[in-house]
């Protein structure tokens, strides 16, 4: 395996979209059997608070499946609570509430080894126009990174941006806003996590979202699935835009990027395992591609201008692929 491969708790268990309940509901035992029958996964994406309600449980049973932890979710977006935004809340013990989840979602990365803490905060974002005050509501975001950041120096915060759902906009809405937040902290345990899905979802060509971030040092974790670009389908890695998946790929080998990826896939009338699977199989069947190919045969033709030299060589590494099977 070139990487090493987590699932995000959450998505082994029972999904649901805006019509119906997809999968049966399972208690983290089962879905850490799960996750230990795909082929290439190591560790989970766990999820505070609901994967850290008994932690000498949740540290058995990941010790039972032999699985480590790659990264403690933080959720302040499900619950009630966070009706009316969480770290942008203009109620401060709401924000306070926020923070303190994330402090707690630190804690526990450290204690169970990942040092790693990723956050989507997809309530802090806003429906309507004059709804709220962009100023005091961007002030409130950076306070509240900078205080779970700064009061636990040793563990990375890595901050998913996403262009919109459940809300129709975000201040973390694309790759920029989400550099900004670290730029203007400028504080080296606050990075980004780069979800593929999120990024074609925004617009963007995922490999040069990761270049921008490896630039500023600011890549700390990597989320694999798919989707149209129309909408954040979370659909098997690799399935829907081979191109820039591909691209993706060969950036992120040549970036040197050490990290974990996590599987965001959503599985709601498929077999779990086998989505899970088909995305790693993707995954590394393409970096054997990528591994495979002239880095400097592709180097001279970037510096020359000439994209079609390139495209000329995939396409006939792809045919000559054919051939031989």
């Amino acid at each position: 395996m070139h990487y090493r491969y987590a699932i995000i708790s959450g998505f082994l268990g029972q999904l649901k979209d805006r019509f119906r309940m997809y999968q049966e509901p399972r208690d983290l035992e089962a879905r850490l059997e799960l996750a230990r029958r795909v082929p290439g996964v190591v560790g989970m994406e766990l999820v505070y608070p609901y994967d850290f309600v008994d932690p000498e449980k949740t540290r058995s049973l990941l010790e039972k499946y032999n699985l480590q932890v790659g990264a403690v979710n933080v959720d302040i977006k499900g619950e009630r609570y966070w009706d009316r935004r969480a770290l942008t809340s203009w109620d401060k013990d709401t924000r306070k509430k926020a923070v303190e989840y994330l402090k707690n979602g630190a804690r526990f990365a450290r204690e169970f080894g990942s040092y790693l803490v990723t956050v989507c905060p997809l309530q802090d974002g806003y429906d309507y126009h004059f709804e709220v005050a962009y100023d005091k509501a961007w002030q409130y975001f950076l306070e509240g990174v900078a205080e779970v950041a700064r009061t636990n120096p040793d563990v990375r915060l890595s901050l998913e941006y996403k262009f919109r759902e459940p809300l129709a906009h975000y201040f973390l809405g694309n790759v920029y806003s989400a550099l900004y937040v670290c730029l203007k902290l400028g504080l080296d345990n606050v990075g980004v996590t780069l979800d593929v899905g999120h990024a074609l979802f925004a617009g963007e060509n995922p490999a040069e979202s990761l270049v921008l971030l490896h630039r500023e040092g600011k890549l700390f974790h990597v989320h694999v699935n798919d989707n149209d670009g129309k909408w954040d389908w979370d659909l098997v890695a690799g399935s829907r835009n081979l191109f820039p998946y591909l691209e993706f790929l060969y950036y992120l080998r040549k970036v040197g990027y050490q990290g974990w990826i996590s599987l965001d896939v959503t599985p709601k009338h498929r077999d779990p395992v086998r989505a899970f699977t088909r995305s790693i199989a993707f995954t590394e069947k393409l970096l054997d591609f990528v591994e495979s190919l002239d880095d400097a045969f592709i180097a001279k033709a970037i510096d020359e201008d000439d994209p079609g030299k390139v495209l000329e060589l995939l396409y006939e590494r792809f045919t000559s692929q054919g051939d031989e099977r």
